[in-house]
């Protein structure tokens, strides 16, 4: 069985710019970081994210979060980008995603539905390097079946060396303990990585895709690492910036509303998945630990 996390808050090394970062004990007992910079299957102008990557390493940040479907340039400047500071290469925690096929669209084209360990080593070819760090399944396949062996494969690409760690994505409370118990596994997912964020967090919200907060009581309950993707509310169209609580609670901590949806996040042992291309955000976004919310401002958060 899995050991449960922990909350660990963990400098690392600062040959470049920007502030220590935090890390979380993953039941693999590697060290995830609290802050991860993530990428988008959405077009984006040229040369976006390869800034992106690069300037958050700069800057101190040692997550980056990726995915087969994000497109092969993406992958390829996040390749370009880990080898701009081969001195901080080996603080980076390198997170990738590969397709649980038949699911989404993305199963329909031919460069995503092969087997899990075609899509890896497709993967790892993209980003150049022979093994990552963690690799999820991006969504759930068409049944729970389906799933279950596309995590089987996903097992044996953990015992060939592919990866060091596995996880899902977008997993509800129900498929996951159906992967849990059934007797075919031995692997209890590391993370599970959804959309949760302040103002998408209740039961009403996505509760089969996981992003719900009985998903999170669920995941920390069975030693499962939980994840936030879009964080700052952006897949759902809600401007974290704009609810009243948020601001009022930036102000007396004197920190950004991204701050304070990051702070809500951590302190709740949530690992947040984030985007940004401005150098002032990026160290807004890393710069997350010099602060605590108070239990009344973390309650104000989360009845929200």
């Amino acid at each position: 069985m899995a050991l449960l996390s922990s909350l660990v808050v963990a400098a690392t090394a600062q040959h470049i710019n920007g502030p220590a970062q935090g890390r979380f004990r993953l039941n693999t007992g590697a060290m995830m970081p609290f802050i991860n910079c993530g990428g988008t299957s959405q077009a984006v102008k040229p040369g976006d994210h390869y800034s992106n990557y690069t300037e958050f390493i700069r800057q101190g940040g040692r997550g980056i979060d990726t995915a087969l479907t994000y497109t092969d340039p993406i992958n390829i400047q996040i390749a370009a980008a880990l080898k701009v500071y081969p001195e901080v290469r080996s603080e980076i925690f390198l997170t990738t995603k590969v397709p649980c096929c038949p699911g989404t669209k993305f199963c329909e084209d031919a460069e995503y539905n092969g087997t899990v360990k075609e899509s890896m080593e497709k993967n790892n070819q993209l980003l150049q390097v022979n093994t990552t760090d963690l690799t999820l399944l991006h969504h759930p396949c068409s049944t729970p079946e389906q799933s279950i062996q596309r995590w089987l494969e996903l097992e044996a690409a953990l015992a060939a060396g592919l990866t060091k760690a596995i996880g899902v994505s977008n997993f509800g409370v129900d498929l996951l303990q159906q992967l849990i118990n059934d007797p075919r596994t031995k692997v209890v997912p590391a993370v599970n990585q959804c959309n949760h964020a302040i103002a998408n967090h209740n039961e009403s919200h996505s509760p089969n895709s996981g992003g719900d907060d009985a998903t999170v009581a669920f995941c920390q309950a069975h030693g499962i690492s939980y994840s936030a993707y879009s964080p700052l509310e952006g897949l759902s169209g809600k401007d974290v910036f704009q609810i009243p609580q948020v601001i009022a609670i930036g102000k007396a901590h004197n920190v950004s509303g991204a701050q304070v949806a990051f702070r809500w996040l951590i302190q709740q042992n949530i690992t947040a998945v984030t985007a940004a291309s401005n150098p002032e955000y990026i160290a807004e976004d890393i710069d997350v630990f010099s602060f605590e919310l108070t239990p009344a401002e973390m309650a104000t958060l989360s009845a929200i």
